[in-house]
């Protein structure tokens, strides 16, 4: 590597070198029987280049010849996108912890005899179809660039996915652990999900109109896709975005406040440079409902004139450094999740929805369906809903937050509670 960026430094104004290693493993259970159990591993690199302020950029899954890769980069600068902005120099970052060595110690054997005592239990208590996945794995990634950087990271991450099918549906109820080390779904939460199962075997067309709606955790996505892609500063540089010129603004309720926090080391994404080498920050997009930054990669700060943020992220080895939020927490509020339902005399709780790209995602707009979700009536779920939907604007559905659940919940790479919203348009009978 050392020898490629040379080559690069000889034929451009700066460049940068992109690498990455991981190993992989998953086993999949459905409807209680093992389906499969894979392994992988896979490594490569990527070479970004700026020459005449225009970035080149090629990768490699295996490096045989060096010079064929730097010509190749330098041929897509021709025609590259404007790169007026300086790489890191000589950065220093004390890189967060996001590594637990137990997850190269996990033996696939013995937890597929742990899957199985799962299965097991939920079984002895219902007949439902109950798949289960599990998924864990080491990243190991790093940066030089030829203004001296020299960076690494190493992470762990581990995964557990239950699921219990409604029949002649690919949708039901599920519940998942993840993080940074190995965890586990307890018997008391496949207790929690098996009662609930009950509850959704009375379906139930709900009546169309306006009504408060409990956005469960893991059908929160379709409210922050939205938030995110509004923050994208491609999209305020182009001018769609409806925050343009709104930094300072009360945008959502106050009880709303969406931040960043790359030093969390429960969550897998913590680090302490992104993939362009800039050291992260703290940063409240949203504080108490009032916006307060937009992130940035180098080359959108460049166009914006603003200081880039460490928000520049890579997919992979295949594509540039592009501005993206990471390690993200809604911060909760005050009431538990059964406090909240019990506070509702009609309306809804939703755990999935279809359809989450439905709607202008930049505007805030969504019309999605339910997949699963419960009725509820005077404080309690009565039954599954069934042919409804539920559309509106984030602009109007983030004002008018009830209560946020008293815990943000670990979603891997973020954290995020329950949300009460009122006055969510259903569309049922």
């Amino acid at each position: 590597m050392e020898k490629l960026l040379k080559i690069a430094a000889a034929n451009a104004e700066q460049a940068d070198l992109y690498y990455t290693e991981s190993s992989s493993d998953s086993i999949i259970f459905n409807d209680g029987k093992l389906e499969k159990a894979d392994s992988s591993l896979s490594s490569g690199l990527s070479l970004r280049i700026i020459k005449n302020q225009r970035a080149g950029f090629a990768h490699t899954r295996n490096l045989l010849d060096p010079q064929a890769l730097v010509k190749q980069s330098i041929l897509s600068s021709e025609n590259g996108v404007e790169a007026k902005y300086q790489l890191p120099h000589n950065v220093q970052a004390q890189e967060k912890v996001v590594y637990d060595p137990q997850v190269e110690q996990l033996d696939k054997n013995e937890l597929i005899q742990k899957g199985n005592e799962l299965i097991g239990y939920v079984k002895a208590r219902t007949d439902a179809q109950f798949d289960l996945s599990m998924w864990y794995g080491i990243g190991k990634s790093g940066l030089k660039n030829t203004n001296g950087a020299d960076l690494s990271r190493i992470g762990s991450s581990f995964g557990i996915f239950a699921q219990m099918v409604f029949p002649g549906t690919g949708s039901g109820l599920y519940t998942h652990q993840s993080g940074v080390s190995p965890c586990w779904i307890s018997n008391e939460e496949l207790d929690e999900l098996i009662a609930l199962y009950d509850v959704c075997q009375t379906q139930i067309v709900p009546p169309t109109g306006k009504m408060p709606v409990i956005f469960h955790p893991q059908s929160m996505h379709t409210l922050l896709w939205r938030v995110v892609e509004a923050l994208n500063p491609a999209n305020i540089l182009s001018g769609i975005s409806p925050l343009c010129n709104r930094q300072g603004q009360k945008i959502f309720s106050e009880k709303f406040t969406y931040r960043q926090n790359p030093e969390d080391t429960e969550l897998s994404s913590a680090t302490a440079f992104d993939d362009e080498g800039t050291p992260t920050r703290v940063l409240y997009f949203i504080e108490n409902g009032v916006l307060k930054a937009i992130p940035m990669d180098l080359f959108y700060a460049k166009k914006l004139g603003k200081e880039p943020t460490g928000n520049g992220f890579r997919s992979g080895i295949e594509s540039m450094p592009g501005t993206s939020v990471f390690n993200t927490i809604i911060d909760p509020g005050t009431k538990s999740l059964k406090e909240m339902i019990a506070s509702i005399d009609h309306g809804l709780i939703v755990y999935s929805l279809m359809g989450a790209h439905s709607g202008n995602i930049v505007s805030g707009e969504y019309s999605v369906g339910v997949s699963s979700g419960l009725l509820i009536q005077n404080g309690k779920p009565i039954g599954r809903v069934k042919d409804c939907m539920l559309s509106g604007n984030i602009y109007d559905s983030l004002q008018n937050i009830v209560d946020i659940e008293n815990v943000s919940h670990n979603m891997g790479g973020r954290k995020v509670p329950a949300m009460l919203l009122d006055g969510i348009s259903v569309a049922g009978r």
